[in-house]
Parts: C-alpha cells; structure tokens; sequence
C-alpha cells in the first residue's frame, strides 16, 4: 500500500510501512547518516544525523526510524538542522584517530599521491605508477632528477629509520616507462574547439600545455630555443639530466597533440596582439627567469667574468665560454653549484665557491654541496667580492671577510663586512650567479599590449596568485617568469593550476576548488605517537647507485644511475601507508567538509588507543578510526562478528571498542565495505584514491556460474577494488571471497593475454585462428588414433550455462563421447 508524504516541498509517494528514510531514499532526496544500512536493522547506537522535521513536532525526529504518515509534510534542510548534525559530527570526529592523507601527500608542492604511487609500485604496477605522477606533474624525469624532495622531509619512517627514497622511486618509475617504451595512453577530453598560446617551452610553458590539451583545448607552444626544455635543458648540466631523457620526456607531452614553434622570440618574431588577432582564446607566458641579476662591483663587466646562466647555456649548446685553469664561483644557490661543478668538467683545475654566509645558510641543497665538494670544489664561506681588476696572468679578485650580525627582529642574521680584512686571490675566471629576473631593466617590447603588462619590483610579471590572471583580459601567466627562480616542481604546481584557470576562463565555468579538510595522527614528528611504529623492524633504505666522484667529473655523464626494479620494490616496500586507503569513500570525512568542520577549533583524535590488526586474511583493522556506527555487524549476514564496547563517555562516544571475528566468517569483506571511517579495510586496496577520476563497470563475476553482478572500480587501466550493488540481482551486495577479492589475476604480469603453442620445444605466440587449429587438429589425431572415448571434457567453474551447453554438444557431436564433466556437476 503506498500514500503520499510531502519532503522539502516535494509531493513524493511511500510505502505505507516504510520510515522516512526509506521514502527519501526512494524519492532520491539525500538525508545524511553513517550508520544506517539499506535492508538491514537500524543501529543500537544511532548517528543522528538523519534527524529531520516534522510538521506539527516540537523536536526534530530520526528518519531511520520514524514512520511515514499519509499527509506527512518532512524538511530534511534548515539551519536548526544543520548545526544540530555538525554538533553530531565534531562529536564524533573527537575520537577517531587517523590520517586521510599522507604527511608526504600534503607536503609535496604539486599534493601528488605519493602514497599512492609508491603502492603501485610495491605491486608491481609500474605503468599505472606513472600515470598517477602525471595526473599532477608531466615531468617525472626530471622532477626525479633534480626535485629538493620536500615529501622525504616529512616521511614518518624517519621516526623508525630512514624515509623512504621517494624521488628515486618516482625516477625508477619514469626510466622503466621509458626503457619499455611504454604508451602510457594518456587521453584527453573531447575537443572544445578553444585555442591556447603559450609562450616558452620550459616547464612552466609545456605543463601549461599538457593540462590544457588534456582538457580537450588546441594548444600551440612558442619556444625561442631551437628545442624544449627551457631551463631543463640549458640551464641543467647534462650529468643532471641526459638530453635523450629530456627529449623522451618532452616527446610525450606533446603527443597529446601539442603543436610547437621553434625559433620564435616573443617581441621579435611574435607579439600579443598578433596572437589575440590570429584567434587564440587566451594566452599564457611561462618564459621562465631567464635574465641574469647584475654582479655589482668594480670590474663586473670585465672579459672573462660571466653569469652563471650564461655559462651553463654556452655549455649545453656545444659552445663553452673559455675559462682558464682557475676559476672563481660567487654565489651559494644551486646554480652556482652546479656551475663549479661544471667548470671542473671542462676541464678548470682550480674552482673556488665563494659565498658571504656560512655553509649552512647557503640557499643551495645540502646533498648537492656535499656531492661538489666531493668532486673536488672548493669552498671559501664569509667572504664577498670587493672588485676584480685585470693583469697580465689574468683576474684579480678582492675579497672581503665577513661577519654576521646579531639577528633582527625576524630573528634574521646579515653579513656584514670586517674592516682590514680584504685579500686578493689571482684566478683567470669569475663566474657569478646572484639570482635571476624574468625581463631586464628594459621594458618587454615597446609598444602594444605588452607595454601594458605589470611588473614586480623584481621585474617579474605580476599575475593573479588565485587565477594567474595578469592585468591584461585573457592573459595568464605562471613560474618563474611570476614568482622568480623556483624549483621545477614548484614551476609545475603553478603552471597546472594557471591551466585550470585558463580552462575556467575559456569555457565560462566555475574553476574547481580541492578541499584540503584533513584528519592527523600528527602535524609534527613531536605529535606522533611512537607507538605507531610498534612491531615494524629497522629496514635502512636502499643506496642510489652513483660514479664515483673521480671518475664522474671526466665526463657529462649522469652521476647517479636509477633504482633496479629490485631496489625499487624493496624500497616501496618500506612505505608505512600512513595515509588512508578508504580516503574517497569515508563518509565521516564527506559529511565533515559538507558541514564545515573546522577541525582545528573542535578538535579530532589525538592519542593511539589501539593496535592495528593485521591478522585477518583480506581485512585489516584500526579501531583507532571507528565512531561505533555498527555497520559492519548489522551487514553482516553470517553474525561472524563481535563488536562491543566497554562502556560510554558523557557525549555518548564508545569507549574500550573491541572487534573479533569468528568462525563464521567465510571472508567477504562485505563489513569492510559498509564501514563508514575506514577503520575496517580492504588488505588487497592498499592504494589511496584521491581526487582521481575512477570509471564503475558492471559485470558478472567469472568464478562461478552463479552469475553474481559485481562493479569493478578501475583507475586508468587498474582494477582498484571490487564491490556489488545491493540493490541488484541475484547477489544483492553480497559476493564470495574470490568474487570481492580474487581479481588480482587480471593484472598479474604472467597472466597469458595471447595463446602460445610449443615449437621446437619453445612456447611461441600465436594467433587465436592458428591456436584453435592446432588444438582441433590434435583432437582429431587422438581420436584418429585411439577412439573418442579416450578424450575427456571437463568444464571450469566460471563457466556459464550456455557455456556449459556448447561444450556438452561439442564433445558429444564433434568428438563423439560422453565424457564431459563440471566441476559442480551441473
């Protein structure tokens, strides 16, 4: 019997005996909850979140429970309603104790899932790897190469050992591809028929114009240079990153079908309005900083003394500036490091760094002083340049010792210089390298839009830190050309978000925003809770295979040659995952951000109260994250769990949470997929999906002939997960062991996708039409020669009942014998 209730305004039509959840649910109006489970009994301890009004109730009641009344008039949504669930919600995410995302996830610049990545690779899925860095950097070779490694900085395996060798696994990852030549397949949306400009081919330019292609946008790059790169390529000694490397890597950026100019400099060849006139919809500048900062002494301008970047270009194109046999390096960034370390490969005797701070406040990367000063450069620290005056044996170079002062109110130290405490070393090179600037003293180009275009006080464009909008309609800009000299990870983060931008923009859509909402076992490595760690033994992390120091400065070579497939899996497998692997699907995390919970202010789980475990076949447990929804045992139809509590604290929350699982279990993981925090997990999901698109296919599992209908969750071209619709036939949600857990097979590397017949001893592949011919020949043969009866049939499990029909008939009249079987006698 159905009658009619009203919902938000909406005459909907119920079940008589139905509750208003269930009229909702059936209407398609979303009312939340956590613990409720279609079909299946209501909570002991209820959420409360699903509580509703009622026309003519004083109180908001449960919908879970409340029956429907003909007439009924229910409003699911009002602010009385809204403060009382996300009171509910603060309540219950005081106590859960849990990480969404990894500390390396939220420490990268580009917010990459290195969790996730590093899982695949423990798996030995190496393509998928790949693509999931190229969802947020298309620069996996050279950020592999060259990255500061922020993420490592905050890897909790540093509290056990060591942190995991992130960067040379996502190296590992990116020389495998390539090494293959492995078609990564990356597509891209339906063509919009917009068209983008982009003015360099660096990394700002080409990340640019990977995220804009992908979104389905005709992009055309303009690149000064006869090839790509940018500062990857002339500012980078080749020993950094290989040009084969760089041109692999530039190659499959643009087979997404990005169309590039050479030889084109922006104000001589093209301009702005030219490119608005020639129809492009937008424009975006990532020309980088190309523009040495001024060496200001005496002398700057004196033959023989060079720019850094000067320097290193001459060297990349074949060309090198000549230097002499002693040679002087003022600076302390990596530019000037790997300017010396350059000199000495040119063959420079002699190469002194000379920086005004001490060693520790240089702004170069520790591990690449280090590797200079292994090579055999030299370092004079507290010193500063005075003035270089030529003489006959070459430069003379004044220097002046410093000291620092006492720090400032920023807690600052600046160098000062010591009075009578100048010397002169004789050298026949100064090569400086104070910084750079994106545009010279001058003005860009005379004239047109571009005389309209802001600048920064660092000569610098300014753009929109929101949108990479300039001030100029229609034109962005992104990296080094904005902000000044970055790393290339933090160039790529900028450039990717300035394409969501220009995709907004074009298309006249709302730019999506990422929620960065966040659960922590701690935000420091002083609030971790070291009991964390109980159990996992000291596994110190594997060494980068690397030249020796005396023998990698005779050449241009790479001095560190990548992770074997072996390091890289021992060296994934030392991952603690301490990110969340239910992280799209936890629904105390979803009703938190729709309900705009503020952590920080009310607060979440702070202490570990219990062990992880691990001993179930496919589930893990960490009760450190449940909320005692009670989901996983009013799903359960075999009562092959025990959950209890010891007792209640005063807002109701569980207290001393207990979880066995009995002998009924038949392991179906069904608990795991109701579980509403993830504190139940799939053993086999150990890859977090976040924010990434992930396709739903129904089908009908293969073990049986049972005809279960399954969804797989499939991430590019990888299965994550295996789940069923409860609300479908004949199945209903519920599948056996092999059917929810047993679908590793599909991905497995020796998994036989062609058929292979024995020749000469050796399998071979072959064709489907050769190998059935080859089997249908040799049942004849044996029929031939020792009767049918001989030949036997036997029909696998997974086979269906026409399947089984077929078969029977084939044996029966093509081979002429009754001895057909199935494994179920069916």
């Amino acid at each position: 019997m159905s009658i009619k209730i009203t919902i938000d305004g909406r005459e909907i039509t119920a079940l008589a005996d139905g509750t208003v959840l269930d009229a909702a649910k059936r209407a398609g109006i979303y009312i939340p909850t956590l613990c409720q489970v279609v079909g299946h009994k209501n909570s002991e301890r209820p959420c409360e979140l699903c509580v509703v009004e009622v026309e003519g109730l004083q109180k908001p009641v449960r919908s879970c429970s409340f029956p429907v009344k003909d007439g009924m008039r229910v409003v699911t949504k009002s602010e009385a309603l809204t403060g009382y669930r996300k009171a509910k919600i603060e309540t219950l995410a005081g106590t859960h104790f849990g990480d969404c995302k990894a500390p390396c996830n939220l420490t990268c610049p580009a917010q990459i899932n290195v969790q996730g990545y590093i899982a695949h690779v423990a798996k030995g899925q190496y393509e998928e790897a790949m693509r999931l860095i190229m969802a947020r950097n298309p620069f996996p070779f050279s950020v592999g190469r060259v990255c500061p490694r922020f993420c490592e900085t905050r890897c909790r395996r540093i509290l056990v050992d060591e942190p995991v060798s992130i960067n040379h696994i996502k190296r590992f990852v990116a020389d495998w591809c390539m090494a293959g030549k492995v078609d990564l397949k990356l597509g891209c949306a339906p063509r919009t028929g917009k068209r983008v400009a982009v003015i360099g081919g660096g990394p700002a330019g080409l990340t640019a114009a990977f995220y804009l292609a992908r979104k389905g946008h005709d992009v055309t790059v303009f690149e000064a240079m006869p090839k790509l790169g940018g500062m990857l390529r002339y500012g980078l000694p080749n020993y950094k990153i290989s040009p084969r490397v760089l041109d692999y890597e530039t190659s499959t950026i643009l087979r997404l079908g990005i169309s590039v100019k050479f030889n084109q400099k922006w104000g001589a060849d093209f301009s702005l309005q030219g490119l608005k006139d020639r129809g492009f919809d937008a424009i975006f500048i990532g020309t980088g900083a190309w523009v040495p900062k001024p060496l200001d002494v005496p002398g700057a301008n004196l033959a023989n003394v060079y720019a850094a970047t000067d320097f290193l270009r001459s060297v990349a194109e074949g060309a090198a500036l000549p230097t002499g046999r002693r040679a002087v390096v003022l600076g302390g960034n990596n530019i000037a490091l790997e300017t010396a370390r350059t000199l000495l490969r040119c063959g420079v005797d002699q190469v002194t760094v000379v920086y005004g701070k001490t060693r520790t406040g240089m702004p170069a990367n520790q591990r690449v002083i280090k590797e200079a000063e292994n090579e055999g450069v030299q370092f004079l620290m507290v010193a500063a340049p005075v003035q270089i005056r030529q003489i006959s044996a070459g430069l003379d170079l004044e220097l002046i010792r410093m000291r620092l002062t006492e720090p400032d109110k920023r807690g600052v130290r600046h160098p000062e210089a010591i009075p009578g405490s100048s010397n002169h070393i004789e050298i026949d090179t100064v090569i400086h390298s104070m910084g750079q600037m994106a545009f010279g003293r001058q003005k860009i180009a005379a004239g047109g839009i571009e005389e309209s275009l802001e600048l920064s006080q660092k000569n610098c464009l300014k753009a929109n830190v929101r949108n990479s909008a300039t001030n100029i309609d229609g034109i962005f800009a992104a990296g080094d050309v904005v902000s000044g000299t970055r790393t290339v990870i933090q160039t790529v983060v900028a450039a990717r978000r300035a394409a969501d931008s220009i995709h907004s923009y074009i298309m006249g859509v709302p730019k999506k925003s990422e929620s960065r909402f966040n659960f922590s076992r701690g935000r420091s490595f002083d609030d971790v809770d070291l009991r964390n760690f109980e159990g996992i033994k000291v596994k110190l992390r594997e060494k980068m295979p690397t030249r020796p120091p005396e023998i990698a400065v005779q050449d241009f070579n790479q001095v560190k040659l990548g992770f074997t497939e072996e390091m890289a899996l021992k060296e994934a497998g030392r991952c603690l995952s301490c990110g969340c692997s239910a992280f799209e699907q936890c629904e105390l995390k979803s009703l938190a951000i729709d309900h705009k919970v503020n952590l920080n202010k009310t607060g979440m789980g702070k202490t570990l109260v219990y062990s992880r475990d691990t001993s179930h076949p496919v589930l893990s447990v960490d009760l450190n994250k449940c909320v005692y929804c009670q989901r996983c045992l009013n799903t359960c139809e075999y009562k092959a769990l025990e959950l209890t509590a010891a007792g209640f604290d005063d807002k109701g929350r569980a207290q001393g949470i207990s979880l066995e699982f009995n002998d009924n279990c038949v392991s179906c993981g069904r608990c795991a997929e109701a579980c509403s925090t993830g504190a139940l997990a799939k053993t086999a999901s150990m890859v977090p999906v976040i924010s990434e698109p992930v396709k739903e296919v129904r089908t009908t599992c293969p073990y049986c002939g049972a005809g279960c209908q399954i969804i797989l969750r499939v991430k590019n071209n990888t299965i994550m997960e295996v789940c069923a619709d409860p609300a479908q036939a004949p199945n209903y949600g519920a599948l056996c062991v092999k059917g929810r857990f047993g679908f590793d097979f599909v991905q497995h590397r020796d998994r036989l996708t062609v058929p292979l017949i024995r020749r000469g001893g050796q399998l071979v592949e072959a064709t489907w039409e050769e190998a059935l011919n080859h089997v249908a020949k040799r049942f004849f043969d044996l029929k031939a020669m020792y009767g049918p009866d001989t030949i036997a049939g036997f029909s696998c499990a997974r086979a269906t009942n026409e399947d089984n029909f077929i078969m029977q008939k084939f044996m029966r009249t093509a081979l002429g014998t009754n001895n057909i079987d199935h494994c179920a006698r069916l």
